[in-house]
């Protein structure tokens, strides 16, 4: 079985709250908690990340590696900055605060946007984004007074963002699929062998394209149409408190 500790895109909702509250105020939430972290004081930012890893740590699989990976990645993109201040120096340690800073705004973004993918299936959100692109080109037929030809898949683009997005977890799951068996036959990464990691990133993308033919197939054989039916979730009264909270995140 596949990792899951590596894929930060995985479904793991765990007994997080959020798992049962509605996508569309979740994604106006994380919104409003990107536009905070990159514009609040040091102290908003500290109480977001604390929350924001505590959230986390309800959910049964953290994606542990992943978060030192961005926490790495996060530190570089801040450090950088001190590095190379872009006025001749090599270093400037006056730099390093506010690099800080700019690290940890960019892993608390990052630990919200793990919350959002763990609690949320991504095929909710798709099938807002279809339900309003009905509503479009409803309004447009009303006004034209005419009959349009069937949409095909373009008119379903909750279908497509589901598919995109589902594709990137399936990415992981390949490769750690396609890891283990190497393993167990005595194969394994590494940066000195080229060939061996040429072979490993071929099978990468022969097992991608498989999975892209599985889809097809699934889809086909249930009798995809654009024209599928929708189940919406519906608005509670903690969904609408979270837009309100997002709201005031925005205001800071």
């Amino acid at each position: 079985m596949a990792n899951r500790l590596a894929n930060p895109f995985a479904f793991e909702p765990g007994k997080s709250a959020l798992a049962t509250m509605h996508p569309l105020a979740k994604l106006v939430f994380l919104l409003g908690v990107a536009s905070a972290a990159m514009r609040s004081s040091l102290g908003v930012m500290v109480v977001l990340f604390a929350l924001g890893i505590l959230a986390l740590m309800r959910l049964p699989k953290v994606a542990g590696g992943a978060l030192l990976s961005i926490a790495a990645l996060a530190a570089f993109a801040a450090l950088a900055r001190g590095v190379l201040p872009g006025d001749g120096r090599l270093f400037d340690l006056t730099t390093l605060p506010a690099s800080g800073l700019y690290a940890l705004r960019l892993f608390t973004v990052y630990v919200y946007s793990r919350l959002f993918y763990a609690t949320t299936r991504v095929g909710e959100i798709g099938d807002w984004m279809t339900a309003a692109v009905r509503v479009v080109r409803r309004l447009i037929r009303k006004r034209r007074s005419a009959q349009e030809k069937e949409p095909g898949i373009m008119g379903d683009p909750g279908m497509l963002f589901s598919l995109v997005l589902l594709f990137l977890p399936r990415i992981f799951d390949t490769y750690q699929r396609i890891k283990e068996a190497g393993e167990v036959r005595g194969i394994g990464l590494s940066r000195r062998n080229v060939r061996r990691t040429l072979l490993m990133l071929e099978q990468l993308i022969i097992g991608s394209m498989v999975q892209a033919w599985r889809t097809a197939v699934a889809m086909e054989a249930r009798g995809y149409s654009p024209q599928r039916s929708l189940r919406l979730k519906k608005f509670t009264g903690w969904d609408w408190g979270l837009l309100g909270l997002a709201a005031l995140l925005f205001l800071l």
